[in-house]
């Protein structure tokens, strides 16, 4: 149903058809068959909240659906392109220029009817913050990396937010994902990026944001390359196999989290901003950064 150009799918839930379809789950959430239970009853109750539906934020909403959480709000402002097609999910020649938010809503709903989505096709505002974010209880950064403005707006939400208990980031650059996870006792992102929320995106502000969201930068293609398409253009390139690596990363951090077997044997926790976790498929490189100047 839709209200003030919202869309709302309501859940369509049936027990044995979840119970049957989240059942793997069930052999890595515990030591007994109870305790996976339980585990898989936190996913499936808790409100997760995806901002931005691109290469990255749109196959999270799939990836979440399929984990058995039962409760997802997307947003995003953007149409599909041409230039998608190579990487987000429901891309694709028939959905240009279709709303970003609305078409993977839909695409999920399908998959999985007994997740409940709200869509937010405006994206994200000073507006429309506080009420995305209102009632969840984790939130997923994804939003474009020049839009700087929307995503200060998302997280002084979260942080004015009492349900949600942190907010999670993963990009691509290149062949390798960086995550960063937020707390409310984390630097914030307004000093993270360090520029002021009305400064126009010139080429020096580019640099200077781009300098902040990959701390290592990659080694391969060049300085000139690489500047040509962050600095000079303002897109980011992506290969098809660098979103999924991202998305999966996140998808288990977010489950390891809502489960607590992060602090089960011999897990790691995920650093706290500015410290980040960096996973580069080129080079085999894994490392966590527990903070950074």
């Amino acid at each position: 149903m839709s209200s003030e150009g919202r869309t709302y799918y309501q859940s369509e839930y049936d027990d044995k058809i979840y119970r049957e379809r989240v059942k793997r789950n069930l052999g890595w959430l515990g030591d007994t068959e109870e305790e996976a239970r339980q585990r898989q009853e936190k996913l499936k109750n808790s409100v997760v909240a995806v901002a931005g539906a691109g290469g990255i934020g749109g196959s999270m909403v799939e990836r979440l659906a399929r984990l058995g959480i039962l409760n997802l709000k997307i947003a995003d402002m953007d149409t599909f392109e041409y230039s998608n097609i190579n990487r987000q999910l429901g891309a694709g020649v028939k959905n240009v220029g279709r709303n970003k938010a609305e078409v993977v809503a839909e695409y999920v709903h399908e998959m999985t009817p007994d997740v409940a989505i709200e869509v937010f096709p405006e994206g994200i505002t000073s507006d429309s913050a506080a009420e995305f974010v209102r009632g969840c209880d984790y939130v997923l950064d994804e939003i474009e990396p020049y839009e700087f403005k929307a995503r200060y707006a998302l997280h002084r939400a979260f942080r004015a937010s009492e349900s949600v208990q942190f907010m999670i980031t993963g990009y691509v650059f290149g062949n390798r994902t960086f995550l960063w996870k937020w707390t409310r006792d984390s630097m914030p992102i307004e000093e993270f990026i360090g520029l002021p929320e009305h400064a126009e995106m010139n080429a020096e502000n580019a640099e200077h944001l781009i300098g902040r969201l990959i701390p290592e930068v990659p080694g391969y293609p060049g300085n000139a390359m690489q500047r040509k398409w962050l600095i000079d253009e303002q897109t980011c390139p992506i290969t098809p196999g660098a979103p999924p690596m991202s998305q999966g990363l996140l998808t288990e951090r977010l489950m390891l989290a809502i489960t607590g077997i992060e602090d089960q044997a011999d897990s790691a926790r995920l650093p706290v901003s500015p410290g980040y976790a960096m996973v580069d498929s080129r080079t085999w490189t894994a490392k966590l950064v527990e903070d950074r100047p």
